[in-house]
């Protein structure tokens, strides 16, 4: 069976497909990979938002499954305490595909990952995207890269901030530290644990709260669709809850 006749059920030639995963990614695409050196990541959300624009949506279009049997927790230790660790032995991703004739043709790649996390289910979650990530590196979507490569280098430089007149100065940007999914990368276990849920918002309605207690669908909405226009306090509360967004719905959807 010819490749360039399949079709995705999103309707998309399984040609344009392979051209659409090995193109250049955005460089919101990339997040740095906590305890992985000068290592990226793909985001697990834009991943899944890329799977479910290409193939259709999760459950119909693509998706995974593994027995309970391949998975295996366990405790590591992690600085002065413990964490918990998650390791997939065997994972199937698979997507689905129609021919010319409209018949069903379902691909498969068996995939294994794993991640380390303060949180169990948490570390299962990242196991799991661990592996969703590797079985489609097979398939041409790219997977973690160096920073001294093109793609993770473009990934580093994000544009400045407009100035504004010396009245209006911009306060020091807080300090956001790493993303507490901490995703194996060849089996080298992540260290670094997120505080986005203690970023303190500054301003609006819920100006004094912690980003952890604001409901996931304002969180979502600071992440997603808040307008910055280059106020540092805005891009700061933008990517902590971008950050805390990627922890809480681990790539799913947030409910309205």
């Amino acid at each position: 069976m010819l490749a360039n006749k399949l079709m995705t059920l999103a309707g998309i030639p399984w040609s344009t497909v392979e051209v659409e995963l090995d193109k250049e990614l955005p460089a919101d695409a990339y997040s740095p990979v906590p305890g992985g050196a000068s290592l990226t990541d793909i985001d697990p959300a834009f991943m899944r938002d890329e799977f479910n624009r290409l193939f259709g949506v999760c459950g119909f279009g693509w998706g995974y499954e593994y027995d309970e049997d391949n998975v295996v927790l366990d405790t590591v230790k992690r600085g002065q305490g413990t964490a918990f660790s998650a390791i997939i032995k065997k994972l199937i991703f698979w997507v689905k595909l129609l021919d010319d004739e409209g018949k069903e043709v379902i691909l498969k790649i068996a995939s294994s990952g794993g991640s380390v996390n303060d949180v169990q289910g948490y570390a299962l979650s990242g196991a799991i995207t661990n592996a969703i990530g590797k079985a489609a590196s097979n398939i041409g979507f790219p997977a973690a890269t160096s920073a001294a490569s093109p793609k993770a280098t473009q990934a580093v430089k994000k544009p400045a901030a407009p100035a504004k007149p010396a009245a209006q100065a911009p306060k020091p940007q807080p300090k956001i530290q790493e993303p507490i999914d901490d995703e194996i990368i060849d089996d080298e276990p992540a260290t670094a644990v997120s505080e986005a849920s203690n970023f303190v918002i500054s301003f609006g309605n819920r100006k004094g709260q912690k980003l952890g207690d604001v409901d996931l669908k304002y969180i979502a909405w600071y992440a997603n669709d808040m307008k910055t226009e280059g106020d540092p306090e805005k891009v700061a509360l933008q990517n902590a809850a971008k950050e805390l967004l990627k922890i809480r719905s681990n790539g799913h959807a947030v409910p309205a």
